[in-house]
This record gives C-alpha cells, structure tokens and sequence, in this order.
C-alpha cells in the first residue's frame, strides 16, 4: 500500500503528541512540505520522497 499524504500527516500529529508538542502546528509543517514535493517532483520521485518522509516523522 503506497504511503499517502494523509498518513504523513497522521504521522507527524502522533509523533509532536509523543514529543508533548503542538499537533497543529506538525500537521501544518507537514503539509507545508507536502505542498513543496507535489510542485517539484512527479510520479516515482513523489511517492519516493512520500515515503522517506513519512519513515522521518514515524522513526524520529
């Protein structure tokens, strides 16, 4: 199952709520760098960067 937006999203939530930080403020940065990789890359490159980023908010 590829990774989704939404999941990196959920990912970075849980892991500002492990950390005692502002959910808002994670998802918004988040989606901040969602907003960056969908204007720059396409296809594979994408779903690649998708999933590094989400392994960066769920081991981190």
């Amino acid at each position: 199952m590829p990774t989704t937006e939404e999941s990196i999203i959920a990912a970075a939530r849980l892991r500002a709520a492990y950390r005692g930080e502002n959910e808002a403020l994670a998802a918004a940065s988040a989606l901040e760098a969602l907003t960056v990789l969908k204007k720059t890359l396409k296809g594979d490159k994408y779903q690649e960067a998708l999933e590094r980023l989400y392994l960066e908010y769920s081991t981190s």
